[in-house]
C-alpha cells in the first residue's frame, strides 16, 4: 500500500477529530465527538445504515441469481454466442450517470415508458409513482442496480466454468448423476474462488455506490434512499461539515472493511 493510499485514509481520520466547516474556517480538534453525533444523536444515521446495508447485498443477491444461469447458457453452443456475450456487457461499460437519467426518464410517472406501456396493456389504470412511493422506490433501485451490474459477474463465472474439466462432468455422467446434481455438486464447487473475489468485488463497489442512486432519488423520498455515501457527500459538499462528513466516511470505511472480511471467511470455510 503506497503513500496515495495511506494519505487520504489518515487525513480522513485526522478530519474525522475535527469539526472544520468549509464556510466558518474552523478546524479545531474536538475528538470523537462527530462520531457520538452521528451514533447517538442522528435520528437519521441507523436508518441510513440500514439502506446502505440493503442496497448492497439485495442487489449482490439478485446480479448473483442473474449472473449463474446467464453464464451457464451463455457457456453452451448457442446461435449466435458471440453477440449475446459482446450485448450482456453493455450496461456494465455504460456511464452510471447516463443508465440512472436513462432510467429516470423512462420511469417517470407522467411520461415515462413504462407507464406508458402499462396503461395499453391494461395492467395499470393510473401511473405509477416509482420513485415517489417509500415501497416502490426499494425494488426500483435493486432492479436498477441489478440490471447495470450482473454483467461483471457473469463475465467471472463464464471465465470460471471455460477451466472445469470437461472429465469431471463425464465421470459424473457415467456414475448416474444429473444435471442438477452436476450443477450443486462440480459446477458451484469449482467456481467457489470466482464467487469469492467477483462476489467481494461487488460488495465494494456497491457500498462505495453513489452516482445511481444519487442521480435516481438523490437519497429520497426523505431519507427513504439515503446511503452513508450521499449523507457523506451532502454533509461535505452540501452543508460544509467536513468533519461530520469525514467521520461517515470513516464509518463508512470501517463497516465495508469488516464486511469484506466476514464476507471471505465465510467463503473460505466452506472450502
Amino acid at each position: 500500500m503506497g503513500f496515495s493510499q495511506v494519505y487520504p485514509i489518515f487525513e480522513t481520520v485526522r478530519l474525522s477529530l475535527t469539526n472544520t466547516h468549509l464556510v466558518r474556517r474552523s478546524s479545531d480538534f474536538i475528538g470523537i465527538q462527530n462520531y457520538i453525533t452521528l451514533l447517538f444523536e442522528d435520528v437519521h444515521f441507523w436508518s441510513i445504515l440500514r439502506n446502505s446495508i440493503l442496497f448492497v447485498f439485495a442487489p449482490i443477491f439478485t446480479q448473483f441469481l442473474v449472473a449463474v444461469p446467464a453464464a451457464l447458457v451463455l457457456n453452451q453452443r448457442i446461435i449466435f454466442r458471440g453477440l449475446w456475450r459482446g450485448l450482456i456487457m453493455v450496461p456494465w461499460v455504460m456511464p452510471v450517470v447516463i443508465v440512472g437519467l436513462m432510467l429516470k426518464w423512462i420511469l417517470d410517472s407522467n411520461y415515462g415508458l413504462v407507464n406508458y406501456y402499462l396503461r395499453v396493456i391494461g395492467i395499470i389504470t393510473k401511473n405509477i409513482n416509482w420513485f415517489g412511493d417509500q415501497k416502490l422506490v426499494y425494488l426500483t433501485i435493486i432492479l436498477a442496480s441489478t440490471w447495470k451490474g450482473f454483467a461483471y459477474p457473469t463475465v467471472m463465472i463464464l471465465a470460471g466454468l471455460k477451466g472445469i474439466s470437461v472429465e469431471l462432468y463425464e465421470s459424473a455422467k457415467i456414475d448416474g448423476a444429473s444435471g442438477i446434481q452436476n450443477f450443486f455438486y462440480i459446477t458451484l464447487p469449482m467456481l467457489r474462488p470466482i464467487l469469492l473475489v467477483s462476489g467481494v468485488v461487488t460488495l465494494i463497489t456497491g457500498w462505495t455506490k453513489f452516482e445511481m442512486i444519487y442521480v435516481l432519488t438523490s437519497g429520497g423520498p426523505g431519507f427513504a434512499t439515503m446511503t452513508l455515501p450521499i449523507y457523506m457527500y451532502i454533509n461535505s459538499f452540501g452543508s460544509f461539515r467536513l468533519g461530520l462528513g469525514a467521520a461517515i466516511a470513516a464509518i463508512s470505511t470501517t463497516i465495508v472493511m469488516l464486511l469484506a472480511f466476514f464476507y471471505w471467511k465465510y467463503l473460505m470455510s466452506k472450502d
